[in-house]
């Protein structure tokens, strides 16, 4: 038994010995005609990794792998420290016996001509910023940067140029991380092309105070950062563009920048009539009227409370018609002595003239009635506006620096509109005819200086800001208002109204903040601060009557006040915060010693009023493994009333509706909580974001509504409680590598429930929102590319005024671009746009429609010279629609937009960087 035991062994090793073979190679340096010698040669399995084999070269170059009994793909690894290393794939046979002569480069020569090819992630997350490869999303030639966003996961461009990020309205736009042509980000979105953006930077900008001392203040600005390009940053580039179409279309633009390094001039102007104005998407609430309050519910679930205004002073048609522009800019931004100082200066200049028609259609909801309402609205605006801005950043030493800002706004309006209204049941209600001129002029100025010092010691540091403001305003308007009011459909009372207002404001501000930071440890740093603001704001608005010589000169007593609203506030705070590697936290809370002073002084009646707030906050941001994060913040924060919401003075412009004051209101406080979280993984490519909100707020301004027989509405704003919203939304991207397809899916939801008052009854409104994001984007290297978007969502809003004033409807939203190089020189590029809404009992018109944008583009030479023509609205389905609903009242609205038109035009692209001209 032991001899069989022994012979078998001895076969079996016989066997192995048997089925293993050698395999030989030799190394060579072709640089300096040395010998790579006992460099470390490894053979390892590509499908296990197992190691199959290891060795080392001779002094002459030569080496023996021994292979036991192995068949496939293998990796061939040679490593020398003098040389660079060499990794190779090889088919290792029954019959193989040597490989290839491998030469080994000299790593002297590897560190002087050292060439790096790497594929950069599409997105990073760094530390809160979240930063985007702007090469890794595709886009058409000779996109912009307004196009580039739309591709980029968790950023969405609404049709009017707005853009959200992570579930939050961007508010500002950088270019390299300074203000580009100041506070408009449309015109780096609109005018600078796709392809000088390197990265795209997504983050939470501070105020300068708070990013300096490190501890937040609960300032926060959801921010877009375009880093460009080195190629970019030196030489010039720009495009001039001019087009004209039927019927009567013209646009023309043009945009140079030079930059040197970090000097920055750019320029920039518009003359258009097809829509293309440049705005910033916030310049309707910039510099629309602010005088009145509205509230009501808006498609996406929430609640809006916007400045309506005295009629008689309406300027904003802009929006709701067919603006003729004429736009222009420029910028300077330089940084001197190693960057020690930086200078940014802007000018802008802007006009609009607008021609808006409308058409309105209401339905009103009371306790015991319903009634309709049709309006026509005829509107011209004219809105003319220079604004300059400077900043001026200089570091004094190595540990002092001061931060100046100045901007300075002038603007004029003029206006005139004629409308038409009807309120009706079975029979008549009311109606009237009105006509409003306004002619207003308004100046703004602002400054603000910050001084930053660093003690010797790590975190220690002091900061003061003092910042001041003033913006005056003059204007006068006309109205002439012809009414009858009706009862059982009879005629019962018709009055004319033949008015002219004059109205001057004022309104001064000062604020300053001192800050100390001192280090508790290495993780723990505390703030104490102390913040002072005042506040002026002043109205005079004074009615009068036609007289018999037809002269405005009879004073209207209850149309006509002075008034002055000051306010003090007084804000100490103490603040820790903590920060570590992956973690890091604030806790804080802030004391407001308030002290507000109403004056009517038209009867010399003076309020005050004196009372303390608490306003605690706090944030949590973590880091996880990867490309992951989460962040958690609190923030408590209060909001005084506004001057033209005490102002006990009754406005006529609409007899229809007339609201006025109430000296009588508290200041609001609100709780609102934010969370976000997202992953990215480098390797699948998927993404995860979501974003929820919360918000609860006490004392809320709300209207309270008494609506007579006649139809005639008295409004003003009161506090409530019991106001509440919370929304969220989450977007989950992963691509498709079959088909070289990124596909984006997204649930969101809205539950916001909000009180107010119609004829004494406390009225609860409950809406809800729930919809799904798709979104999908290809690209074939330069052959074709596509993308698109669809929003589909379901509204639901319950009301306790009148069961009828429920509503439930769904509604689809969508986009889609087709670009599609045909050849070298011909490009056709589809744009497509399309909302479908339900129609039901409260909204039974219809209001679906497609719009489709084709561009069929030639290049004359190279990419430089290039003439298109294009087709907007194909299909001639464009429509101004809005629609809207507060607690008692259903509204549509349709408006003049832009139809169909055709337009011819040619493009010049120039650029410094000759060679980076595509062949």
């Amino acid at each position: 038994m032991t001899k069989l035991i022994s012979i078998t062994i001895i076969m079996c090793l016989m066997q192995g010995l048997a089925a293993q073979q050698k395999i030989t190679g030799t190394l060579k340096d072709n640089v300096d005609g040395k010998t790579p010698e006992y460099a470390s040669i490894v053979l390892v399995s590509v499908q296990d990794s197992n190691l199959i084999s290891y060795t080392r070269a001779t002094a002459q170059g030569m080496y023996t792998l021994t292979v036991p009994a192995f068949a496939g793909k293998a990796l061939l690894m040679i490593s020398h420290p003098d040389y660079g290393a060499i990794v190779d794939t090889v088919n290792i046979t029954a019959t193989t016996s040597n490989f290839d002569v491998y030469v080994l480069t000299p790593n002297r020569i590897l560190y002087e001509q050292i060439i790096v090819k790497a594929k950069l992630a599409p997105i990073r997350i760094k530390g809160d910023t979240i930063q985007y490869t702007a090469d890794s999303f595709k886009v058409r030639e000779g996109a912009n940067v307004e196009d580039l966003l739309r591709k980029l996961p968790g950023i969405q461009v609404g049709k009017n140029g707005e853009i959200t990020a992570m579930g939050e309205k961007v508010k500002k736009v950088l270019v390299d991380g300074e203000e580009f042509f100041g506070d408009d980000p449309g015109v780096a979105l609109k005018n600078l092309k796709a392809d000088a953006v390197d990265k795209v930077e997504v983050f939470d900008k501070k105020s300068d105070q708070a990013a300096f001392t490190g501890i937040d203040d609960g300032v926060k600005d959801k921010t877009i950062n375009l880093k460009l390009k080195d190629s970019k940053k030196n030489g010039y580039f720009g495009k001039l563009e001019t087009a004209g179409g039927t019927p009567a279309n013209y646009s023309n633009q043009g945009m140079i920048n030079v930059f040197k390094k970090k000097r920055k001039f750019a320029a920039f102007g518009i003359m258009s009539n097809t829509g293309n104005t440049g705005l910033d998407w916030n310049d309707k609430d910039k510099y629309g009227d602010n005088d009145g309050v509205e509230s009501g519910m808006s498609e996406n679930g929430g609640m809006w409370m916007s400045s309506t205004g005295d009629e008689f002073n309406s300027f904003w048609g802009g929006s709701n018609g067919i603006p003729t522009n004429w736009n222009g800019g420029l910028h300077y931004s330089n940084k001197y002595n190693n960057d020690k100082q930086s200078l940014n200066l802007g000018y802008k200049y802007n006009k609009v003239n607008s021609l808006a028609d409308s058409r309105t259609f209401s339905t009103t909801f009371l306790p015991d009635s319903t009634w309709q309402n049709n309006s026509t609205n005829n509107i011209f605006t004219s809105r003319q506006r220079n604004a300059i801005n400077g900043t001026w950043d200089t570091q004094l030493d190595s540990n002092n620096t001061i931060k100046i800002k100045i901007t300075a706004k002038q603007q004029r309006d003029v206006s005139s509109q004629r409308s038409t209204n009807e309120a009706f049941a079975a029979k008549p209600i009311n109606d009237n005819t009105r006509t409003i001129t306004a002619t207003e002029k308004s100046e703004a100025y602002s400054t603000s200086v910050l001084w930053m010092h660093r003690f010797k010691k790590k975190a220690r540091t002091l900061s003061w800001n003092v910042a001041t403001s003033y913006k005056a305003g003059d204007g006068n308007s006309t109205l002439l208002a012809y009414n009858n009011f009706y009862k059982g459909g009879t005629l019962f009372k018709a009055d004319t109204v033949d008015q002219k207002r004059d109205n001057s404001t004022l309104n001064q501000n000062f604020n300053t903040k001192i800050s100390y930071t001192e280090p508790l440890s290495k993780v723990w740093v505390a703030e104490v601060a102390l913040a002072l603001a005042s506040n002026k704001n002043v109205n005079d608005r004074n009615t009068f009557d036609k007289g018999t010589n037809g002269k405005y000169e009879t004073l209207v007593p209850l149309l006509s006040n002075h008034f002055q609203f000051n306010t003090q506030v007084t804000t100490p705070s103490l603040s820790f915060k903590y920060n570590k590697k992956k973690v890091n936290a604030s806790l804080g809370t802030k004391l407001g010693i308030n002290k507000f002073t109403q004056t009517n002084l038209t009867t010399t009646e003076v309020q005050q009023y004196r009372f303390t707030n608490v306003f605690p906050n706090a944030n949590i941001n973590m880091k996880f493994k990867g490309n992951k994060g989460l962040s958690v913040s609190y923030n408590g924060s209060g909001t005084a009333p506004s001057l033209n919401q005490l102002q006990p003075i009754v406005d006529n412009s609409n007899p229809f509706y007339i609201r006025t004051g109430n000296p009588n209101l508290k200041q609001n406080f609100r709780h609102n909580i934010d969370a976000n979280f997202n992953s990215w993984d480098v390797l699948t490519e998927r993404s995860i974001w979501a974003y929820v909100n919360a918000t609860i707020t006490q004392n809320d301004f709300t209207e309270f509504n008494n609506i007579d027989s006649l139809g005639r509405t008295v409004s003003k704003s009161v506090n409530v409680n019991g106001n509440r919203n919370v929304s969220g939304s989450m977007n989950y991207r992963f691509k498709v590598k079959a088909i070289s397809t990124s596909i984006g899916l997204g649930p969101s939801l809205s539950i916001s429930r909000n009180v107010d008052f119609v004829n004494a009854i406390n009225n609860v409104n409950n809406n809800t929102r729930y919809g799904i994001s798709v979104n999908m984007n290809k690209w074939k290297d330069e052959k074709w590319g596509f993308w698109m978007q669809h929003d589909i969502s379901q509204n639901n809003t319950k009301s306790t005024i009148n069961n009828r004033s429920s509503i439930n409807f769904w509604s689809v939203t969508g986009n889609a671009s087709i670009w599609w190089p045909v050849t070298k020189k011909i490009g056709f590029n589809v744009d497509t746009e399309y909302e479908l809404r339900q129609r039901n009992k409260q909204f039974p018109l219809n209001n679906n429609y497609c719009k489709i944008n084709t561009n069929l583009n030639y290049k004359i030479k190279k990419d430089v010279w290039q003439v298109y023509f294009e087709v907007k609205d194909v299909l001639n389905q464009n429509r101004g629609f809005n629609r809207s609903f507060s607690s008692y009242n259903y509204t549509e609205s349709f408006y003049t937009t832009l139809r169909r038109f055709y337009m011819l035009g040619l493009t010049y692209n120039f650029n410094s960087q000759k060679s980076t001209a595509k062949k």
